[in-house]
């Protein structure tokens, strides 16, 4: 099994109430891409996922902004997420997946107690505190500056806008491709002379 599968299991192990809606899908074979990760299965009775053969019915395609937006504390936008497949399925996936958080507190306690994991977190969250949310805002600031000022990151409308060109102007070429061919078809034809 692969450890990518495992821990997605141990994630969903920390949330019954996920867990148990997932189950309502159980039979269906489903996947979740993070680049270069891939955590794909059948979903079980239980609302975990076994390893399986065949392709996924639905795949939900996380972009890396998910990512950025997590760090920064900010709710993923669904621009960040992109469905294959079986749409309803994928968008069920997606809205469970986004309630589901590491709780590190409770791994940690199954290690050093839970009155020592508890202080652990408690020391983590106070020194990340500021620290935690100035980070956050100068992530955000940056994410804006790579997409305003340099522009290395396309804007979602940008790119619709620049794709939904791109099909006019194809669309426009097979039209006018098609009334040449007509009118080639009616234009009479030089007769040919002898000699």
């Amino acid at each position: 099994m692969q450890i990518s599968l495992l821990a997605f299991n141990h994630l969903l192990g920390q949330h019954p109430q996920v867990r148990a809606e997932l189950a309502a899908h159980a039979g269906r074979r489903v996947a979740i891409r993070l680049a270069p990760v891939t955590v794909s299965g059948v979903v079980t009775e239980e609302g975990y996922l076994a390893a399986c053969q065949g392709e996924p019915e639905a795949t939900v395609r996380l972009s890396h902004g998910v990512v950025l937006t997590a760090i920064s504390g900010q709710p993923a936008g669904m621009g960040n997420v992109a469905f294959d497949g079986d749409g309803v399925l994928a968008s069920s996936l997606a809205a469970l997946l986004s309630r589901l958080h590491w709780d590190a507190e409770e791994d940690l306690s199954r290690i050093v107690g839970d009155s020592l994991a508890h202080r652990v977190g408690r020391t983590v969250r106070s020194a990340l505190g500021v620290k935690g949310e100035i980070g956050g805002r100068l992530l955000e600031s940056w994410i804006e500056h790579l997409r305003d000022e340099v522009p290395l990151l396309a804007r979602r409308q940008d790119v619709a806008q620049f794709v939904a060109a791109v099909d006019t102007l194809r669309d426009d070429s097979e039209r006018l491709q098609k009334r040449l061919a007509r009118l080639e078809a009616l234009a009479p034809t030089p007769n040919k002379k002898l000699s």
